[in-house]
C-alpha cells in the first residue's frame, strides 16, 4: 500500500512539473523584435559606370626647360592669361618663330597686310630653308602660296586683342636674353596639369555617336605637373567649364525606362563622396544587348573636371512616406500589413499601402487625414481601413505574434 501511494505521488509531482514548464515556455519566451516607424525616402536607382567627356585641349611643350607655373590646378582662367614660363638656354630660333607669328597676327589685326613685317619675312625665310633642306617640296610650295596670300603666320593667335599680342611679343623679345619662354592661354576655361592620354579618344564633338562597342574602359596613366619638361611632352590642358557629358552603359531593358530630351536626377559617386545633379538625356544609342545613354550636364563641373571614369546612380523614381522593414510585412484576410503593439501592449494588425521598396525597406502611404487623435485611412479595394502612423511600434517577427495578443 505504501508503494502504491509513493507511485501516485510521483505521478502528481511529474504532472505539476510539466504544467509549470508549459506555463513558463508560453509566458516567458523571448519577445518579438520591433522597430519604430519613421518618415523616410526610398529611390529606384540604376547603377552604372560613367565616362566623363569634356571639351578639353591638351597643349604640348615646344621647348626643353625648367617650368615656373602661375596658375593653380583647377583654377578658372581667361583667354590670354599667363600660365607658365619655360626657362631654357636653348632654341632661340623657336622664340623668334613665336615672335614672328605674333607679329603676323598684329599685322592682320591692324590691317597692314599689304607689307610683311621683318619678323614675318624672316620666319617665312626660315621655314622655306628648312623645307628645302628636308626636300619637302610640297610644304615649300604651300609656304610660298601662303606668303602671297599673307595668311601663313599668326593663325593660332586669332581672337587676341592688340594689347595682349604686344604684351606677348614683348615678353618673348625679353626672353631671348633671359632664356624665358612664356605660355599664354588661348581660351577661357579650367586649367589642369593632369593628362591621361584619353582626351583624343573620348571626343567632345563626337560624344553623341558613342556606341556600346566603343564604350570599353581603357587603361590609362595620369601625368601630372612637372618641374622640368621636354619638347613634345604634355604640358597642360584647358577645359571649357560648365558643360560636359557623362556617357553611361546599361542593358536594353533598363534603357527603355528613359526618354531622349528628358531630364533625370543623377548621383555621381567619386573619391568617397557623392553629389546630386540633373542631367539631360541628349541621346540613347541602342546596341544588340546594351545601350549608351549620353547625358549632358552644366553644373557641378568642378567635382569631375579631373575625372575620367565615375560610378553613377540613375534615379528613376523617389518615394516619400513611412519607412518600415520588409521583414515586418505579413498578410491577413488577403491584405498586406503589419502588426503593431499599441500603448496597451495589445497586438493589432493594420493594412498598409506600399509605394516603393528595395531589398530591405518599403515606403508606405501615411493615409488620408481623418481628424485629431484618429488614425489616417487607406483604401483597400472598396473598403477603407485605418493604417499605421509615425512612432508606431512595428513587430519585425510577425510569425511570433497574433491579433489580440497581450505583449509583455
Amino acid at each position: 500500500m505504501a508503494r502504491k501511494n509513493f507511485g501516485l505521488k510521483n505521478f502528481f509531482l511529474s504532472f505539476v512539473i510539466v504544467v509549470i514548464a508549459i506555463y513558463i515556455f508560453q509566458n516567458f519566451k523571448s519577445p518579438a523584435d520591433f522597430m519604430i516607424v519613421e518618415n523616410g525616402i526610398l529611390e529606384d536607382v540604376i547603377k552604372a559606370e560613367g565616362i566623363v567627356i569634356k571639351d578639353e585641349n591638351v597643349y604640348k611643350a615646344n621647348i626643353d626647360g625648367n617650368v615656373l607655373y602661375y596658375c593653380e590646378e583647377g583654377a578658372k582662367i581667361k583667354k590670354g592669361q599667363l600660365i607658365a614660363d619655360i626657362n631654357t638656354d636653348a632654341d632661340s630660333v623657336e622664340v623668334n618663330r613665336q615672335i614672328a607669328e605674333i607679329q603676323a597676327a598684329i599685322d592682320r589685326l591692324e590691317k597692314s597686310d599689304q607689307l610683311l613685317s621683318q619678323e614675318s619675312f624672316t620666319a617665312y625665310q626660315n621655314e622655306l630653308q628648312i623645307s628645302i633642306l628636308n626636300n619637302d617640296l610640297e610644304n615649300m610650295y604651300d609656304i610660298v602660296e601662303q606668303m602671297a596670300n599673307g595668311n601663313y603666320l599668326g593663325s593660332r593667335y586669332e581672337g587676341y586683342t592688340a594689347g595682349q599680342l604686344y604684351d606677348m611679343k614683348n615678353n618673348l623679345v625679353n626672353s631671348i636674353s633671359t632664356h624665358k619662354v612664356a605660355h599664354y592661354s588661348d581660351r577661357a576655361g579650367i586649367i589642369s596639369y593632369k593628362t591621361d592620354g584619353l582626351e583624343g579618344i573620348y571626343n567632345f564633338e563626337n560624344v553623341l555617336d558613342m556606341t556600346p562597342s566603343s564604350f570599353n574602359k581603357r587603361e590609362y596613366t595620369i601625368k601630372s605637373k612637372k618641374e622640368h619638361i621636354q619638347s613634345g611632352e604634355d604640358f597642360y590642358k584647358i577645359i571649357k567649364n560648365f558643360e560636359y557629358y557623362i556617357a553611361a552603359r546599361v542593358n536594353n531593358e533598363k534603357a527603355k525606362l528613359f526618354e531622349e530630351n528628358k531630364y533625370i536626377k543623377v548621383r555621381v559617386l567619386s573619391d568617397g563622396g557623392q553629389h546630386l545633379v540633373w542631367g539631360y538625356i541628349e541621346k540613347i544609342n541602342y546596341g544588340s544587348e546594351e545601350s549608351v545613354l549620353v547625358l549632358f550636364f552644366d553644373d557641378y563641373f568642378y567635382k569631375v573636371y579631373d575625372k575620367r571614369y565615375v560610378n553613377i546612380e540613375l534615379i528613376t523614381a523617389t518615394y516619400e512616406g513611412l519607412k518600415i522593414k520588409n521583414q515586418a510585412l505579413t498578410e491577413q484576410n488577403g491584405m498586406k500589413g503589419v502588426y503593431v503593439q499599441d500603448a496597451s501592449n495589445i497586438i493589432k494588425f493594420f493594412p498598409v499601402e506600399i509605394l516603393g521598396s528595395d531589398e530591405e525597406y518599403s515606403i508606405v502611404y501615411p493615409g488620408d487625414y481623418i481628424g485629431v487623435n484618429e488614425r489616417n485611412i487607406i483604401k483597400v479595394g472598396e473598403k477603407r481601413y485605418p493604417t499605421i502612423k509615425i512612432f508606431d511600434k512595428i513587430i519585425l517577427e510577425p510569425d511570433k505574434v497574433y491579433e489580440g495578443q497581450i505583449a509583455d
